[in-house]
């Protein structure tokens, strides 16, 4: 029980900054700390539709960013990866 770790504690909402005691043999990736860093990151910003994409691909935008750049990106970056497959 040496491997241990303190992280924000993400499932109480009333509790924001209060730290909780996370053992990393039960979890080992830290999955609860990327919970929460995840809903911090998301403070600050709002998932994109692609529009006309079928698959409902949404892109993750920060305030203060322009959606549609974002999105010319992805296309970008799409149409032009390498060809992996035959």
């Amino acid at each position: 029980m040496g491997k241990e770790m303190y992280g924000q504690s993400c499932f109480d909402s009333r509790e924001e900054n209060v730290s909780k005691k996370i053992d990393l043999e039960k979890n080992p990736n830290g999955t609860e700390i990327k919970v929460y860093q995840q809903r911090e990151r998301e403070k600050h910003g709002r998932y994109v539709s692609v529009p006309g994409d079928k698959t409902h691909t949404r892109i993750f935008v920060r305030d203060g960013e322009d959606a549609e750049k974002k999105i010319a990106a992805y296309f970008e970056r799409i149409n032009n990866r390498p060809q992996k497959w035959n």
